[in-house]
């Protein structure tokens, strides 16, 4: 009798563990932080990508650099920024 009900509870945990892992995905953020830098990495990444098309142009000279690379170098320290405040706040 005992060895069954150990087996019931070994079952019923498996169940719950399951049921947990449906119910918590880690595909969508699930804090407040956790959304504003989705949408902080999100924007970066439109103003890069497609953002290039408008921002295409050797002048203005910023910084001794063609205005394009600046507009890179801005938008990818913002992802990188982004990032490792992520790693620190939320994955720790």
């Amino acid at each position: 009798m005992e060895l069954e009900t150990s087996a019931k509870t070994v079952v019923d945990d498996q169940e719950e563990a399951m049921r947990l892992i449906k119910k918590h995905t880690y595909i969508l953020p699930r804090t407040k932080l956790g959304w504003t830098l989705t949408v902080i990495v999100i924007i970066s990444f439109l103003m890069v990508y497609p953002g290039l098309i408008w921002a295409n142009t050797a002048y203005p000279f910023l910084f001794g650099m063609p205005f394009t690379y600046v507009w890179l170098t801005f938008w990818v320290h913002v992802m990188l920024v982004a990032g490792i405040y992520a790693a620190r706040k939320l994955w720790v």
